[in-house]
């Protein structure tokens, strides 16, 4: 079961449990206190329960509802990693909030020709893989994101630049060494930038590591650098 199919039952049972606590609380006072009815039976009951359990249905419908359009406005449709307007405005929130973290940013190696000799098809079930591979290697905090195209952002609380390496390194490893559903092997560049706390912009972390994952490009691809130390 997803981590979605999870919160929407946890949602729907807790609504409709709700309303049966209350419409039952509620029916038992009318009885007792307003009606004055002595000789309480727990068939009395029945009406409010089978009206809470209605209203609950409804309740939890609309508020499963809502969830799951929240859910979905911020996730990639096609990787169902979190997309491009989610991680800039966290990245916005923790830059303002002065978190301690690091960016990683990577992108598929020679995506297009990917592309260009299995079609757009495939190169859709390549990113897929690809980002299951990162979901379940990267640690359960850290945030992974779609940048846009074959390009992807993963925000590492709680951990400096060499310790975001290492993540990287790691993920550059696994990636390099799977089976990619093209039935070739596939290869990511990496770039790594630390939050500079004095100074930093959500401008300036994200420029910094895309030069550092250019210059993995133009080292030969498959490798991961670190931003250049600040002066």
């Amino acid at each position: 079961m997803s981590l979605i199919e999870l919160n929407s039952l946890r949602i729907y049972l807790k609504s409709i449990i709700v309303s049966l606590a209350l419409t039952c609380g509620v029916g038992y006072f009318q009885i007792r206190v307003v009606l004055e009815i002595t000789d309480f039976k727990p068939i009395y009951l029945a009406a409010p329960c089978v009206i809470g359990l209605i209203f609950g249905v409804l309740v939890a419908r609309f508020i499963l509802l809502n969830h799951k359009l929240e859910w979905y406005s911020i996730r990639d449709p096609l990787t169902n990693t979190f997309n491009h307007g989610y991680y800039k405005r966290l990245l916005k929130e923790w830059i303002h909030e002065k978190t301690a973290f690091s960016l990683i940013l990577f992108d598929i190696d020679d995506f297009k020709e990917i592309n260009d000799e299995y079609g757009h098809q495939m190169g859709d079930k390549t990113l897929v893989r690809v980002c299951e591979l990162v979901a379940e290697t990267k640690r359960l905090y850290d945030v992974f994101a779609r940048h846009g195209g074959e390009e992807f952002v993963l925000l590492t609380p709680r951990s400096d630049l060499y310790e975001a390496e290492d993540i990287a390194e790691r993920l550059c490893d696994l990636i390099s060494e799977a089976s990619m559903p093209s039935g070739h092997k596939l290869t990511c560049s990496f770039g790594v930038a630390q939050f500079r706390t004095d100074s930093d912009t959500p401008d300036l972390l994200f420029e910094r590591a895309d030069k550092a994952l250019y210059e993995s490009k133009n080292r030969g691809k498959n490798r991961v650098t670190l931003e250049e130390p600040a002066k």
